[in-house]
């Protein structure tokens, strides 16, 4: 009897012990998940709303407080998380933070002059709080400077942070010719913004209508390089292959972060809306690979290292 017990009680330690180890060890396991870095996914977007005084009554197209409420649109059929706006004059501003009734934020928004605030970025206020905001300054049309915002914004569900920027760059146009080398200076700060986050340890994402195609991606996506493209493209042997983006616009990461599901929106409703297509992208943001971004303390305040003075 007593030998009968003896071994029970080893085999029901053995036992206990292999499922202790399991627990411990296999992947899949409850202990395993409770431990792992947390993970945000996020849905990202570079929306240049055509600007409102490039609508005026009369025309062809919809007045630009009726074209923002199918932006909004827009951003709920792509599932739109976070987004950088181009040309959001002050009237589709006020029209889309009421008609969305608190669901969205901005910054600058009306923080900063009107035409400030047209180059916005906008996240949804149930997924993200805001820790950090500031500008960087590039030249605009002739030289002009303007700055354009930064945000360092702590998803809420996970607690990582990730920095964010957008920006607009000058085109070339009848009333505005030979704006190339403005691009460039401009295209140089925003590369060295990136160079400057990376920094950090925090992961970055950039958008923004750069009003260049092959070129910009080029530049920013240089070897050894902050960031890469959502969209695809690489260089092989000092050679950029660009693979003919369409779009003027862009979403670029940091290196290591996670960038799938791109798309370039051309569909009815879009050219209803505005002249551009909308970009979107799925951003997946690994705390295993950003320690960093996990941290429970915001970073010092950020300030840019290079910004354009006339």
């Amino acid at each position: 009897m007593k030998r009968a017990t003896s071994v029970g009680a080893m085999v029901l330690s053995a036992a206990l012990a292999a499922l202790l180890s399991l627990s411990v060890a296999e992947p899949g396991s409850a202990a395993v998940r409770r431990d792992a870095a947390p993970v945000a996914t996020v849905r990202v977007s570079s929306f240049n709303v055509l600007g409102s005084s490039h609508t005026p009554a009369g025309g062809s197209r919809a007045p630009g407080t009726t074209r923002i409420v199918w932006a909004g649109e827009l951003l709920a059929r792509h599932h739109v998380d976070v987004v950088g706006f181009q040309e959001l004059q002050a009237d589709q501003r006020a029209t889309f933070l009421t008609t969305t009734a608190g669901a969205w934020a901005l910054y600058p928004g009306s923080s900063l002059r009107s035409r400030d605030g047209e180059n916005s970025i906008g996240w949804r206020t149930a997924k993200f709080d805001l820790v950090q905001a500031t500008t960087v300054t590039i030249p605009y049309f002739d030289g002009n400077p303007r700055p354009m915002p930064v945000v360092l914004l702590r998803e809420r569900t996970t607690g990582l942070l990730t920095w964010f920027s957008n920006f607009h760059n000058p085109a070339t146009t009848r009333a505005y010719p030979a704006q190339g080398r403005w691009r460039a200076r401009a295209t140089a700060i925003e590369v060295a913004l990136q160079d400057q986050l990376r920094g950090t340890g925090i992961p970055s994402v950039m958008t923004g209508d750069m009003n260049e195609r092959a070129p910009y991606f080029c530049a920013v996506q240089r070897p050894g390089s902050a960031m890469r493209a959502a969209r695809g493209g690489y260089w092989s042997d000092g050679v950029c292959h660009a693979l003919r983006p369409r779009a003027i616009d862009w979403i670029f990461g940091s290196r290591r972060l996670g960038l799938s599901g791109y798309t370039e929106d051309r569909s009815a409703l879009v050219a209803r809306t505005t002249d551009h297509p909308v970009l979107a992208a799925t951003v997946t943001v690994d705390g295993a690979t950003f320690p960093a971004a996990g941290s429970a303390v915001a970073p010092a305040p950020f300030v840019p290292a290079v910004s354009y003075t006339r």
